[in-house]
């Protein structure tokens, strides 16, 4: 379980594909404490540890989330979003994020104002029901709130810091990113659908 509160950015050093999917290997600033085992969002996808140096760790991939998220174009040099698993002795300032990837959307625009900016993405049908006016949702591991909600499309408002400490100043128009809709609109449904 992760918060959405991205920590640092981590790049991808090697990308080595395997029978199970790939392994991925991520460098990052000493900062960043991982141990074997550990899970980690990786731009919202949760991966586990499979070993580690001091400014390195190695993840596996298996090919359904490389067939589920952004992961299949990650490549070397690029940017991730980096966030350790949430402690219970952490402060909850993002919203539950699992790092179980619900689908790709797409960067539809981006309107810059003096520092900050508002983002519009897709959104198809699989994901519309989720997706609440000033609700919550992570794009790319990023906890986010959603601004506005159109017929096709939602936006998102970025402050500076957001934009300074995630990989979304990396990013343009025509860019995918991995989306997760906030868990408990789809317990709910789950369970009203059981009622039924």
């Amino acid at each position: 379980m992760f918060t959405g509160l991205v920590e640092a950015k981590g790049r991808i050093d090697s990308l080595e594909k395997n029978e199970d999917g790939m392994i991925l290997r991520l460098n990052h600033d000493n900062s960043f404490n991982v141990d074997i085992n550990d899970s980690v969002s990786c731009d919202g996808v949760c991966l586990t540890v499979i070993s580690k140096d001091k400014n390195f760790f190695e993840v596996q991939l298996v090919n359904e989330t490389l067939t589920r998220t952004t992961a299949k174009t990650w490549k070397e040099k690029e940017e991730l979003n980096l966030e350790r698993a949430l402690l219970p002795s952490t402060r909850m300032g993002g919203h539950f994020v699992q790092g179980h990837v619900d689908g790709i959307t797409t960067i539809e625009g981006i309107e810059h104002f003096d520092k900050s900016s508002t983002w519009t993405f897709s959104m198809n049908s699989d994901i519309e029901k989720y997706i609440v006016e000033k609700g919550s949702i992570a794009l790319n591991g990023v906890s986010l709130t959603v601004a506005s909600k159109h017929k096709n499309s939602f936006d998102v408002a970025l402050i500076p810091h957001t934009i300074e400490l995630t990989t979304f100043g990396n990013l343009s128009i025509g860019d995918n990113v991995n989306v997760e809709v906030d868990i408990l609109g789809k317990y709910i449904e789950n369970f009203i659908g059981q009622k039924k």
